[in-house]
């Protein structure tokens, strides 16, 4: 149910409502920093329109719902890509959109972080998300407006909040830690790591290494421990001890998603405003297929 999401009064009950009117088919945009639950509402919502036993809400208990949490309903699809989704994956989605519902109830696809779509993909997509037909329902997720803004104007944007500290049952300073991340907030709670405890910045490969291979929120923990020892000692290391930096987090990991997400806690963690627009460019060097490792060297010896 609705009602058992903390927080966003305003978008929950809006989109109890869409569910309550019955409506047809929709495109919408949900929206929000990074850290905020754009997929729990997407699942939300889509658990809405399908539900088999709520009318104006969803029960998270019946056949339909279950199978949405599991991801085994052929009628509500999750469409994503860490390097953005490409036009092959939209055109199958517009194949799919234009196919009788296997359930008979609405089909749903769930298009995440589309700030990242292709311009040729977002050019394919624009024709279908104008006008859906009848009991197709399109919902985009995004960290950022900054998007083809004929996306936004054909969308019914729903701007979803991060959680506070005080919802989350945890202090100022836990927060900041993660960036207000709810998803690593609520594996943190579970083990009750010790934040304060010092991490070298040049043992991030290994911890990265860790995390690509165990995915456990002690390695991710370590990595953001590495950066903000790092952070904090930048301005006495010298260039040669900066690469050697970048080197090792190349060395953990080659996906391009991991040296995304470092740089953009580093551009979070900087102090220097003055470098924000440089650091972010380099950051998003990365959405194209430029070099992973030498955008790193760029990206920290700039910061």
């Amino acid at each position: 149910m609705f009602g058992d999401i903390i927080s966003n009064e305003e978008a929950k009950s809006f989109l109890k409502n869409e569910i309550k009117i019955g409506k047809k088919s929709g495109t919408y945009l949900f929206y929000g920093e990074r850290g905020s639950e754009l997929m729990e509402f997407s699942l939300a919502f889509a658990k809405g329109l399908n539900c088999s036993e709520d009318p104006v809400d969803f029960c998270g208990k019946c056949d339909v719902c279950l199978r949405i949490d599991s991801g085994n309903y052929p009628d509500v699809e999750v469409v994503e890509d860490p390097t953005g989704i490409k036009i092959n994956q939209v055109r199958e989605v517009i194949y799919k959109a234009s196919s009788s519902s296997y359930e008979g109830r609405k089909k749903v696809f769930i298009l995440k972080d589309i700030e990242n779509l292709r311009v040729e993909a977002a050019n394919a997509l624009l024709k279908i998300i104008e006008e859906p037909g009848e009991g197709t329902f399109f919902i985009m997720t995004s960290h950022s407006l900054n998007i083809i803004p004929t996306i936004i104007s054909r969308s019914t944007a729903v701007h979803i909040k991060k959680k506070n500290p005080e919802e989350l049952g945890i202090t100022e300073e836990e927060y900041e830690f993660f960036f207000g991340d709810v998803a690593e907030i609520e594996m943190y709670k579970k083990i009750g790591i010790d934040l304060h405890h010092p991490v070298s910045y040049s043992d991030i490969g290994e911890h990265i290494k860790n995390y690509v291979k165990d995915g456990e929120i002690e390695s991710r923990i370590n990595i953001k421990k590495s950066l903000r020892d790092f952070m904090g000692n930048r301005r006495f290391l010298d260039d040669i001890e900066k690469i050697y930096f970048a080197e090792e987090i190349y060395r953990g990991s080659r996906d391009r998603s991991v040296a995304e997400s470092i740089m953009y806690e580093g551009i979070l963690l900087n102090d220097d405003l003055s470098k924000t627009e440089g650091l972010l460019h380099i950051k998003g060097m990365l959405r194209f297929p430029v070099n992973v490792q030498l955008a790193l060297k760029m990206f920290f010896l700039k910061i």
